[in-house]
């Protein structure tokens, strides 16, 4: 063989061996963004008499409703745990397989205590007394040599394994990241919308004559700290490219940032402010307070204290209260019991001793004996009358909606744009520009995105942008074949030019929702009709709700601690 051939062959195999890393590393990210935002092809059914079956997303009946109860590990997969009774279970798939008959003890691993989700991709078996993994496609992963095997709380996608009384961590793929040699490993519960457990960490314990002592390991398993703490907390919000821990030895409180200690040990207690960006600090039954860097900003004195977002309220041990800056430059004494920011106005909401509220500015107080205050947007703050009705003020500019008519008021989630309500039920939406855009009675309000809001009642709905502004179906669901449109008080449906795909009939219809089906109503009955128009069920089935219901095919979606469906009745 030529040189220059072995070359190649050597090239190529370095190549084969980094896309086979490569596509690990990819199968594992994805693995994890399944946490975040799950993939749902099928939902447990409950039918009318209690029993629970499997459905898919297009609605179609895969396991007849007979089980106590269903549990679907990944949602993206037809993998269904079906419990015969409370202790009885099998594995099946969409077809009605029973899986994994070759092991002894299938179970799904759960991430959480407090709720249903279970690890996506790895399944634990038994043998010989000893515990392994398998996939979802029953391939065996890891195999069963360890003592016990638990899904690593706070770090879904890692597998926490025991062998000979000391822990490790597993990956997704089975390999070891963590070595077998803690008495105990947990996650930090470190999570962003962005990474979602990939920059969380470990706190690693070992066992000595006197109790756990406590180390920290990083994302890929590097020591952080030393195993020599009685206690360590990850502060959770911070900047992303450092980590900071809050320590305590012998008794006493500090913070590290990685591994260097930014503040003494010496601390009866230390939180963080997540808002404020800073360390409050107590000893010897007195406050103080350090910023992120680990600067003491205000001396280790004060018998109370109070945050306000760039600004915090002290009190010393004669009642009297100051107001600092989070640089620790002092601005004012204050008679407020508290002060908090309004957004990022740079005004704050203040409440004085008698429970009134308070706005101040950057050039005046404006006191009027409010007896609640809340930041809308822009210079807007809602606010209260003693005689219990809702205004809008414009700090530079006065009030805008009068406290005469709204019995509750407030700005709708995400938008740039308010909810008034009267005493009779009428729902009146305001714009941006204060501006009443809608007036619905007995309306309630759904986000369906940033972008857009629904405002609907039993028989009307509209839809309203960031802004608040009055914005068409076909730009709120751009994808979807049909829109419902009303005429003459009667709903139907029109595709995208215009024409009528389903005659303006019944007393309402709701849009194509995310699985294609919407909802329809004819006297007082729901039906279901698809997303090309044709009927699923004609309208006689009673929904107690004021919300907009999804779909999917002949069944009803609940969204609780699972996505479930539930038969129509």
């Amino acid at each position: 063989m030529k040189k220059s051939t072995k070359i190649v062959i050597v090239i190529l195999l370095l190549v084969v061996i980094i896309a086979t890393i490569v596509i690990l590393n990819l199968k594992r990210k994805y693995n994890l963004e399944e946490y975040v935002k799950p993939i749902y092809n099928y939902f447990a059914m409950y039918s009318k008499d209690g029993k629970v079956g499997v459905i898919d997303k297009t609605g179609k009946l895969l396991i007849e409703p007979k089980y106590l109860d269903v549990f679907i590990p990944n949602p993206s997969k037809d993998v269904f745990v079906c419990y015969e009774n409370s202790e009885k279970f099998k594995f099946l798939n969409s077809k009605g397989e029973e899986l994994y008959k070759d092991y002894e003890d299938v179970t799904a691993l759960q991430t959480s205590d407090l709720n249903l989700d279970f690890e996506k991709t790895l399944l634990r078996f038994k043998k010989d007394e000893k515990y392994g993994l398998i996939d979802y496609n029953g391939n065996v992963i890891v195999s069963a040599n360890y003592d016990e095997i638990t899904s690593l709380k706070n770090r879904p996608g890692e597998i926490l394994v025991k062998k000979k009384d000391k822990y490790g961590v597993l990956d997704s793929n089975g390999q070891i990241k963590i070595e077998l040699q803690y008495d105990s490993i947990a996650g930090d519960e470190y999570f962003t919308e962005k990474d979602g457990y990939r920059k969380a960490g470990y706190i690693v314990g070992e066992k000595g004559s006197n109790g756990f002592l406590y180390g920290y390991l990083n994302n890929l398993g590097k020591e952080i700290l030393d195993i020599k703490y009685e206690s360590i907390s990850r502060v959770l919000k911070y900047d992303e490219d450092n980590i900071y821990l809050i320590v305590m030895e012998n008794g006493k409180k500090g913070v590290y940032k990685n591994s260097k200690q930014i503040i003494d040990l010496i601390y009866q207690n230390i939180n963080y402010a997540d808002i404020s960006q800073i360390f409050v600090v107590k000893r010897n039954s007195n406050y103080g307070i350090f910023s992120k860097s680990g600067k003491e900003i205000i001396p280790v004195r004060y018998k109370g204290y109070s945050l306000a977002g760039d600004y915090i309220s002290v009190e010393d041990g004669n009642g009297e209260k100051e107001l600092y800056d989070v640089n620790g430059n002092r601005v004012s004494r204050l008679d407020y019991k508290s002060v908090q920011a309004a957004g990022n106005s740079g005004n704050y909401i203040a409440i004085n001793n008698e429970g009134f509220y308070s706005i101040i500015t950057g050039e005046e107080t404006i006191s009027n004996n409010y007896t609640y205050v809340s930041y809308a947007f822009d210079n807007y703050f809602i606010f209260k009358n003693q005689q219990g009705f809702y205004g809008l003020l414009d700090v530079y500019d006065g009030i805008k909606l009068e406290p005469n008519q709204y019995t509750f008021m407030l700005k709708i989630e995400e938008k740039n744009a308010i909810q008034a309500v009267t005493g009779d039920g009428v729902c009146d939406i305001y714009s941006k520009n204060i501006e009443k855009v809608l007036s619905i009675k007995d309306a309630v309000v759904e986000n369906i995105n940033e972008k857009y809001t629904s405002v609907h009642s039993n028989l009307e709905c509209y839809y309203i942008n960031e802004n608040g502004q009055v914005v068409q179906n076909t730009e709120v669901y751009p994808e979807n074949k049909i829109f419902a449109f009303q005429e003459n008080g009667k709903w139907g449906y029109k595709d995208s030019s215009g024409r009528v795909i389903v005659e303006p009939i019944y007393d309402f219809a709701t849009d194509t929702d995310e699985y294609g089906f919407s909802g329809i109503i004819l006297n007082g009955k729901w039906g279901v009709v698809d997303s090309e128009g044709k009927i699923i069920k004609e309208p006689q089935f009673t929904l107690e709700t004021y919300y907009l219901p999804i779909f999917i095919g002949e069944y009803l979606l609940e969204v609780s601690d699972t996505y479930h469906c539930l038969e129509l009745s």
